[in-house]
């Protein structure tokens, strides 16, 4: 045995590149590790040919090569990309072994080969790894230190909370020894650490970086850390006080928006409504939304006051925000309700009728009658407010609401003011309970307004709503056309001349309409045009 292993051994140290192999093959096959193996395996590494290096490769991937940690560390960024990946996953094989060889060796390697490294001591895992790691965050660039903190992602992820503890007091050590002007990468990563640990008492560090003083990058990084480790957290108060400040800014950048994100996640402190006031002038919209946001949770009255001034808004972000807050404030309602019966603008009425609806509570009678000699002035100046108004009083009764406008549009329609009429009986159509005397009516307003126009017109409101009402009720259409004195013979023949050139049932309404014309009136113009329009449809 020792002559063949000896035969071996000179094949691989002088043998032709397929005696090599073919040796290192059946060595690594048989898996035996003896110094002198390990020693002529180690040399072949080297060797010019790749595919003598493949094999010794091989040798070492089906041995153990904890003796030889040190044989490899060249190759974490010499040769190809695919040597790179075998060396590395080879040194992970070995677990805790390689890592002092590794961190000794790092100080005055290339970046190619601490990022190798770095893969191998996340590996590894232990304390002595972490540690490892971060003397090279101390040291390296934006890119490195991104692509190692990215490695440990996963890594820190994994850990138990013991594990993070311990981490957290290692990350902790190494950010306060580090020198913001010099190690401006390291502090990145640090923070990066500190945000993916989440550990509460890492504020204190962290806030200070934060104010103007500090490079944008690092503010940015220290906020993003902070929402983080601050998540079941309260802010202290004189953390609100170096948050704040960063959103009267002039530059609505990454910084602001990051101080917002944060401060939106939190209940605001009871003395806050000062500065939600002082935000509310801000030049950034997103700084004045969060203000109008965090007013709904102060809920004072002046608080209320503010965010209904802002329901007239002409940024309709704004209005939407105000109106999110005020919802949240119960006692708001009131002063919702004063607002819109002294409002003249149709916009911010109709912001404060829609929020009503989402408030529960009973309506004052005298409220009610306000609101609606409010409506009645809107609807006779033809002013579009009449709309939020109407909501408002739906809101309050429905079924009042209908009645006052139904009997308003009949006191209407008994003078003869047809026009007017419109304005209370167009409103009725949108409620449930639209009756079919009303539709009657508003089909009646409608034909004496524009009854010269039926005759070109197949698609006439009035004829549209007397035949809906025609085909969808037992209402007594043709008895109450009969008897209805306001309507002349001419407006009558006109109205049958309408129905019996359409398709539907209502032609008979036509027809008998028709009939009708023709026997009261048979010696005038509009009956002896009935006679002839009947004649001609075979009756």
């Amino acid at each position: 045995m020792a002559d063949l292993l000896s035969q071996l051994l000179n094949l691989i140290d002088k043998g032709t590149v397929e005696q090599r192999c073919a040796a290192l093959l059946v060595l690594g096959a048989l898996k035996l590790r003896i110094a002198p193996v390990a020693k002529s395996a180690a040399a072949a590494l080297d060797h010019a040919n790749p595919l003598v290096k493949d094999f010794a490769f091989r040798y070492f991937e089906e041995t153990e090569v904890k003796d030889s940690v040190t044989t490899f560390l060249k190759f974490l960024d010499g040769g190809d990309k695919e040597i790179q990946e075998r060396t590395v996953r080879l040194l992970i094989k070995t677990g805790a072994a390689a890592v002092q060889s590794l961190i000794k060796a790092a100080p005055g390697a290339s970046r190619v080969w601490q990022l190798n490294a770095a893969r191998v001591l996340c590996a590894a895992r232990n304390k002595a790894a972490l540690k490892g790691l971060l003397q090279m965050l101390s040291t390296g660039n934006d890119e490195f230190n991104k692509s190692v903190c990215d490695l440990l992602t996963p890594v820190v992820r994994e850990m138990d909370l013991k594990e993070q503890e311990q981490f957290y007091g290692e990350v902790a050590d190494f950010a306060a020894e580090l020198e913001i002007k010099q190690q401006r990468p390291a502090m990145v990563s640090a923070m990066r650490l500190l945000g993916q640990l989440g550990r509460a008492p890492a504020r204190r560090w962290l806030f200070k970086f934060v104010g103007p003083e500090q490079p944008p990058v690092i503010r940015s990084h220290a906020l993003v850390a902070l929402l983080r480790c601050l998540r079941d957290q309260e802010i202290r108060k004189d953390e609100y006080a170096k948050l704040f400040p960063l959103l009267e800014e002039a530059e609505f950048s990454e910084v602001t928006r990051l101080a917002l994100e944060l401060l939106d996640a939190h209940e605001l402190p009871d003395d806050a409504r000062a500065l939600l006031s002082k935000l509310m002038h801000s030049t950034h919209t997103d700084v004045q939304k969060f203000a109008l946001r965090k007013m709904g949770e102060v809920g004072t009255p002046a608080t209320v006051r503010t965010l209904v001034e802002q329901l007239g808004d002409a940024d309709y972000r704004k209005r939407d925000v105000a109106a999110s807050s005020l919802r949240k404030i119960p006692e708001a309602r009131a002063a919702l309700i004063k607002e819109l019966m002294a409002c003249d603008d149709a916009s911010k009425a109709w912001s404060i009728a829609e929020l009503l609806t989402s408030f529960e509570g009973k309506w004052r009678q005298d409220t009610i009658d306000a609101l609606w000699k409010r409506f009645e002035k809107a609807v006779t100046a033809e002013d579009r407010i009449q709309s939020a108004f109407l909501h408002a009083l739906k809101k309050a009764d429905e079924d009042e609401a209908y009645q006052r406008l139904a009997e308003a549009a009949g006191r209407l329609i008994k003078a003869k003011k047809y026009r007017e009429s419109l304005g209370f009986l167009a409103p009725l159509r949108d409620f449930r309970a639209f009756k079919p005397e009303h539709r009657f009516y508003l089909a009646l307003a409608q034909l004496k307004l524009h009854a010269h126009t039926l005759a070109t017109n197949r698609h006439h409101p009035a004829l549209e709503a007397l035949c809906e009402l025609y085909r969808n009720s037992a209402y007594p259409l043709f008895e109450t056309l009969k008897k209805e004195k306001s309507l002349a013979p001419e407006e009558l023949f006109a109205l049958g001349f309408g129905l019996v050139e359409r398709t539907g049932n209502e032609r008979d309404l036509g027809r008998d309409l028709l009939e009708f014309v023709a026997t009261k009136f048979p010696r005038n113009k509009p009956g002896k045009s009935a006679k002839n329009k009947l004649k001609l449809l075979g009756s």
